[in-house]
């Protein structure tokens, strides 16, 4: 056994560390932030997301089986939507910004993108093209605008055309598959995860709005998109400020959370 290990019958968490554990509502998301000091619990550096990754390494299966604190991450993973006036330095937002490219893809075809805005008056701009001051009149913060950086994330789906065009991922006949889902989609979504909890570990909150089809066209004039790219959701990105218009008006206030045998089956559906 490889020092380190331990047999998996023997690992265990403490009940309040588990996945599976009921969410509480946060009330504060400014109490819950600490952007001023730096983690006792961060990833070593080797293993964080936004390390160059060399394609020529050979691969490190043992990295799997390091022990990383993503749980806490996990709980502490919000929708919130107010955030305090201060920058946020832009060495932080490279690190987060940068995990894109450990994000999975269909065949590495490796389409997602990403828009980074900074710019106050860009800011304003997007906020009022995809309609910031219904929010605004519902009583929340001016999150969109008032956010320190928005992330695009876009999705280029020729890139997956391209690759499974190429020998290795043809049929017989030389054809490109039926695409069962558009996972050009799929993948932009697995990258706007990373994106979410690399926020959480960099002591930042985030939030996440869609641009209404009626909107779209204003937001890509405003970014100047290639026709090729799509938007698919928008993160915001922040240090956390109160937020309790989120508890009281947003879904995650108003919902109850579904049970797990709702969400989770085993073998089979039924």
């Amino acid at each position: 056994m490889r020092e380190g290990d331990q047999p998996r019958d023997r690992v265990r968490f403490a009940f309040e560390d588990r996945l599976d554990c009921p969410v509480g509502t946060v009330r504060h998301p400014a109490g819950n932030s600490v952007p001023e000091r730096e983690s006792t619990r961060r990833v070593p550096e080797e293993n964080a997301l936004d390390v160059p990754v060399h394609d020529d390494a050979a691969a490190d299966h043992w990295a799997y089986c390091r022990r990383v604190e993503f749980r806490e991450i996990l709980r502490r993973r919000r929708m919130v939507r107010a955030y305090r006036p201060d920058d946020v330095p832009r060495d932080v937002l490279e690190k987060i910004v940068a995990t894109i490219r450990r994000a999975p893809s269909a065949g590495f075809s490796q389409g997602q993108r990403f828009v980074v805005v900074t710019e106050a008056e860009l800011k304003r701009e997007v906020a009022r093209v995809v309609g910031e001051d219904f929010y605004v009149g519902e009583g929340f913060a001016p999150w969109i605008s008032g956010a320190a950086a928005l992330v695009v994330v876009c999705a280029r789906e020729a890139d997956y055309h391209e690759r499974y065009q190429q020998p290795d991922k043809t049929d017989a006949a030389g054809t490109e598959i039926e695409w069962p889902v558009p996972y050009w989609h799929v993948d932009a979504g697995k990258a706007a995860m990373l994106v979410l909890l690399a926020a959480v570990d960099a002591g930042l909150a985030a939030g996440v709005f869609g641009v209404p089809v009626e909107r779209m066209a204003g937001v890509r004039d405003l970014l100047e998109l290639p026709d090729d790219v799509a938007i698919v959701e928008v993160i915001t990105l922040g240090y956390a400020a109160e937020d309790t218009a989120s508890d009281r008006l947003s879904s995650r206030g108003t919902r109850p959370r579904k049970p797990l045998d709702e969400l989770v089956r085993w073998e089979r559906w039924s």
